[in-house]
């Protein structure tokens, strides 16, 4: 819909292990801006029950966008995934 009024669509897919996201999911930032997130019960099971019932992460070589970019976020900072995504992109 974006491409065809011509605008260039960038894809970024972000992974982490079950582990790092269940974890992340009650850190005070994501506490702080992600009222879903609040009810710790319910997102564990939330995230534990999407991750049985659909695949949540393309395969290798399966999104062939030209401007897409699979990041394994799980020990990298939010700033050093920013910069991998300016330089991917050219921004």
């Amino acid at each position: 819909m974006f491409e065809e009024q011509g605008a260039e669509v960038y894809y970024v897919e972000l992974v982490a292990s079950k582990e790092i996201r269940l974890e992340r999911n009650s850190t005070e930032n994501r506490l702080n801006n992600k009222p879903s997130k609040r009810n710790l019960d319910f997102a564990r099971k939330d995230l534990l029950d999407t991750d049985k019932k659909y695949r949540t992460e393309s395969y290798d070589g399966e999104i062939t966008f030209p401007n897409y970019i699979k990041i394994d976020n799980s020990n990298l900072a939010p700033e050093v995934v920013a910069e991998m995504i300016k330089e991917r992109f050219d921004l």
